[in-house]
């Protein structure tokens, strides 16, 4: 049964990926059907935090280019890339992937494509160069953005496996690793293919005339600049806030206690589970109920509902847990006084990173509505939004698909996986390349796989390492920004080749990730 219900997973991905768009999450749907439907199997997790932060996210994105802040941030890139056309190689990827991680979409790369072909172009620099690795750099970006959807993924599923990592881990590793692995891309086409005066290419289209230009300059008037100016500035204070709040979690309001202790440590009395409290001030020790919530690693629990001066007791001996049926607590307090005896104090519940990201961002989306008068209409019909709507219909279902066959057969793939992962955990990072090869969505690979790194037993401080390795969507020449910079590079340097697979990103793709997982797994060694 496990390879019939492998075999129709795999088949909704190719179908899903051939057809494109929304059909990945729609195919994705039937195969979910049929698992529950036809194979009787539980429906597993939907992502739901990560469509969440989709949705927010995008609205905010689109309020921004509703009132025209895009628009700016292209003329400003513009303006960095004329300054020093001879370093547009080195220059371009870095103005992508900085787009990219403010924006938290790829997407916005469409706009500065045609800038750089232009500005390659005249300097008399080969535009697949710069083109190449400017959309390999702003897909390596997603894997660094405070608010993208892969990252708020990667947020969720550390979150819920109680890992101790965050965001602030996940911008210390991958903010650097993925720039410096996209400048590593760079480096390595900076001397790429033949000049562009010598390259045949070129000269025959130059000659048929078909070379011109296709950059449409960016024009704001004086009434468009003051609301496009004020977008700008709260979608950018609203992603550095983003920032703010994950890095230092103190920063974020807490919103209860809580404990993890042994399931041995509380009893079911009547029904109602009950446990020794602990006061830290007068050392009282209180038998009482407990608000008890079963934690993700078997045998412990959640107890919930405390204050920060309430702890609950461990209990050492089978005798000590029948103490729990009769609430009997003679010569507790002495056997903690010696250390005999364990309390486990709380720590403070805080509001989830979902949550403050799906918050900050909705909210930046109003005040941009606001205050820049910004038209309702134009916020759901621009190209971001659309482009919103497709991600959370393909997430939503690739993700619930691969839960539900994980999660069913999850003994098979951790029996069958664990010892060479656990052994070499990079080898996981094959794993999700390939996955992201068909998927071409860096959150829905990162739904689909990476709660089974976490099952496999890998460490998540390495999963962060790996992170970089969903970006493999470039292998195939298919994806709309690949297309696009092709299409915009009108000097025929930037194109598939005869194979299909020896086409002008792939070069750039596999060194920036190798690279940046490499550099990855240098600092979580580091830092973490």
């Amino acid at each position: 049964m496990f390879w019939i219900e492998f075999a129709l997973v795999l088949l909704c991905i190719y179908f899903g990926a051939r057809i494109g768009g929304v059909a990945l999450g729609t195919i994705a749907a039937i195969g979910l059907a049929i698992l529950v439907l036809a194979f009787r199997q539980s429906p597993g997790a939907m992502p739901v935090d990560v469509v969440l932060i989709i949705v927010t996210v995008v609205t905010a994105a689109s309020a921004l280019q509703a009132a025209r802040g895009l628009d700016l941030l292209v003329k400003i890139a513009e303006g960095i890339l004329r300054a020093k056309p001879a370093m547009i190689t080195f220059m371009a990827p870095i103005v992508t992937w900085l787009f990219t991680f403010f924006a938290g979409t790829g997407h916005v790369a469409y706009s500065v494509l045609p800038v750089i072909a232009e500005v390659a172009k005249k300097a008399g620099v080969r535009p697949e160069r710069p083109m190449s690795i400017s959309v390999i750099a702003s897909q390596q970006s997603i894997t660094a953005s405070p608010i993208s959807a892969a990252t708020a993924g990667m947020i969720a599923i550390f979150a819920v496996n109680d890992t101790g990592l965050g965001l602030a881990e996940i911008l210390m590793v991958c903010v650097p690793a993925t720039l410096a692995g996209s400048l590593l891309g760079a480096l390595a086409m900076s001397a790429y293919g033949k000049p562009l005066k010598d390259c045949p290419i070129y000269n025959d289209r130059l000659e048929k005339g078909l070379v011109g230009s296709d950059v449409e300059k960016v024009e704001l008037t004086k009434a468009q600049m003051g609301p496009a100016k004020l977008a700008v500035l709260i979608f950018l204070a609203a992603a550095i806030g983003v920032v703010c709040f994950g890095v230092f979690d103190g920063a974020r309001p807490v919103t209860g206690w809580k404990a993890t202790v042994d399931i041995d440590a509380v009893r079911l009395v009547n029904d109602d589970p009950y446990g020794f409290t602990v006061d830290r001030r007068s050392g009282a020790i209180t038998w009482e109920p407990v608000n008890v919530q079963l934690a993700r690693q078997n045998g412990w629990v959640e107890v919930r509902g405390l204050d920060e001066n309430t702890g609950v007791l461990e209990i050492q001996t089978p005798e000590d847990r029948e103490r729990l049926l009769s609430g009997d607590a003679a010569g507790l307090r002495e056997r903690i006084d010696v250390g005999d005896l364990d309390v486990v104090w709380p720590s403070a519940s805080r509001v989830g990173m979902a949550h403050t990201i799906e918050i900050i961002m909705l909210a930046a989306a109003g005040l941009i509505m606001l205050l820049c008068r910004t038209n309702p209409v134009d916020l759901v019909t621009g190209s971001v939004a659309r482009a919103g709507v497709v991600a959370v219909v393909a997430i939503m279902g690739i993700a619930w698909l691969g839960s539900t066959f994980f999660e069913n057969n999850s003994n098979v793939v951790i029996g069958t996986l664990s010892e060479t992962v656990q052994a070499q955990p990079w080898t996981f990072s094959i794993a999700l390349f390939a996955l992201s090869i068909l998927l071409y969505s860096q959150a829905a690979t990162v739904a689909a796989l990476m709660q089974v790194g976490i099952d496999l037993g890998i460490d998540p401080k390495y999963l962060i390492a790996m992170f970089p390795a969903v970006n493999g969507y470039f292998f195939l020449p298919t994806y709309g920004t690949i297309i696009a910079a092709i299409q915009f590079d009108q000097t025929g340097t930037t194109r598939i080749g005869k194979y299909v697979l020896n086409h002008s990103f792939m070069l750039p793709g596999f060194v920036a990730v190798i690279g940046s997982v490499g550099i990855g797994f240098a600092l979580v060694t580091i830092l973490l």
